[in-house]
């Protein structure tokens, strides 16, 4: 018995243009009804009538910087609503503030915004019209600009910081020096007052005992060091009388101003 096998044909499916098309049109309407609904999502919280800044608090010991000023800065951007300001802005306006060193911006649903500033501590003036702080900025006060109400306050409140004079660029070099003076000046119960520094990096120093010192621009803390080792011979003696002790000499100093013992040595 033969067993026959035959094929049937195999009749192929036809292409179907619209089928492939609907598939299009399908997939840009999902796309763009995802894309309406996005944006408006963004605008419902963007809303500001809707999702308003309630509260705006303010962190921080502020010992400087007026809190009215700073809440006004921050009220410029709440109009936006909670979720349509930009905490980076906010937080770029309240750093252009003289005495905010940082500044950082949170939100805390449902419309609470709150602030933390910290600010300046000023370590020493420099110049007329500047602040050293101690991690070593120079910022410019309104309060040492002698057309504001509070200058003659303010110039009492900073009477016990070190002045410090010098070149732009170079504040951070002589509040260094200012440290090293102090330390080496300390055993004798001396303080610096004053450390000018000229544009050739000459150094004057003025102690406290309206004592001056001049070291020149170079081997500062050798000269400084020569001065210390006739502090107690010349200098305890004058017991608060104004002198002048230039140590720039290669082999001595001169002394000045004292009723006695003026001279070279």
């Amino acid at each position: 018995m033969s067993v026959v096998f035959r094929s049937s044909p195999v009749h192929p499916v036809a292409y179907s243009p619209s089928r492939n098309s609907v598939r299009w049109a399908v997939g840009i309407i999902g796309l763009l009804s995802l894309l309406w609904a996005f944006l408006f999502l963004s605008d419902y919280i963007a809303d500001p009538v809707r999702f308003p800044v309630l509260n705006v608090d303010v962190g921080g010991t502020l010992d400087y910087t007026d809190r009215d000023a700073l809440r006004e800065r921050v009220e410029q951007h709440t109009g936006l609503g909670f979720y349509g300001l930009d905490v980076d802005d906010i937080q770029a306006s309240i750093a252009t503030m003289p005495w905010v060193a940082q500044a950082h911006i949170r939100r805390m649903w449902p419309g609470r915004l709150l602030v933390e500033v910290e600010e300046h501590e000023p370590a020493a003036r420099y110049n007329d019209n500047a602040l050293i702080s101690k991690r070593l900025v120079v910022f410019q006060p309104p309060q040492l600009l002698k057309d504001n109400a509070q200058y003659l306050e303010w110039q009492k409140n900073f009477a016990s910081l070190p002045k410090l004079s010098g070149a732009e660029g170079r504040h951070e070099a002589v509040l260094d020096d200012y440290r090293l003076y102090s330390n080496l000046l300390a055993p004798f119960g001396a303080q610096i007052s004053a450390l000018h520094e000229d544009k050739r990096r000459s150094q004057t120093l003025e102690l406290t005992n309206n004592i001056t010192v001049r070291l020149g621009y170079e081997a500062h803390e050798l000269r400084l060091q020569r001065f210390l080792d006739v502090y107690e011979r010349l200098v305890t003696p004058l017991d608060g009388q104004a002198a002048r002790f230039d140590m720039r000499y290669s082999n001595g100093f001169a002394m000045s101003g004292a009723s006695t013992n003026a001279g070279s040595y």
